[in-house]
């Protein structure tokens, strides 16, 4: 345990926090590492930056795992209630059929509108997996955009800056 899990008596690991725990904990995390980082001169921000991003990754991917996890969980969930539901669909009106003839077009129907039912859950969760495979590329492209913007006006910044530097250099040797 750190300084910050000592002092509030928690576990790197957050086990399901609430927005503002989770928010608490990573500002006294932050905090703690300005403090701890603190030279004569103080933290340069490069160094922050990396501890501040390495701890929101942390905290990010520990999100996502539960997420995930949560959604795998209801996924087999229902598809264990539907694997139930249609195997006793089936069974019930194949005996029906098996001891009396007379139902035999309406279990038919019945048994092939459980398959019907199955098959389109499968297909859901299908579509479910391509749809969340897509929104990951998405975000991913996303993210992407925006460090290039980010390279960009840093680039631009410098580029600014040096003019400024220039006209500065001018405008001093101007008046000499």
């Amino acid at each position: 345990m750190d300084a910050a899990d000592q002092a509030t008596g928690q576990v790197t690991r957050m086990a399901d926090p609430t927005p503002p725990q989770r928010a608490d904990y990573l500002v006294r995390k932050l905090e703690n590492f300005i403090r701890d980082g603190k030279s004569a001169r103080g933290m340069s921000f490069k160094t922050w930056q990396a501890m501040a991003r390495a701890e929101l990754t942390n905290a990010f991917t520990e999100m996502e795992r539960q997420l995930q996890k949560s959604r795998q969980d209801a996924t087999a969930k229902r598809l264990i209630l539907l694997g139930a539901t249609t195997a006793i669909t089936i069974g019930f009106w194949g005996m029906v059929v098996v001891l009396d003839h007379h139902f035999g077009l309406l279990a038919a129907w019945i048994c092939t509108g459980a398959g019907l039912v199955a098959a389109a859950v499968a297909a859901e969760i299908t579509f479910r997996r391509l749809s969340d495979r897509y929104r990951t590329v998405a975000r991913q492209k996303g993210f992407e955009r925006i460090e290039d913007f980010d390279q960009k006006l840093k680039r631009l910044e410098t580029e600014i800056w040096l003019k400024l530097k220039k006209a500065k250099e001018k405008a001093e040797a101007g008046e000499g």
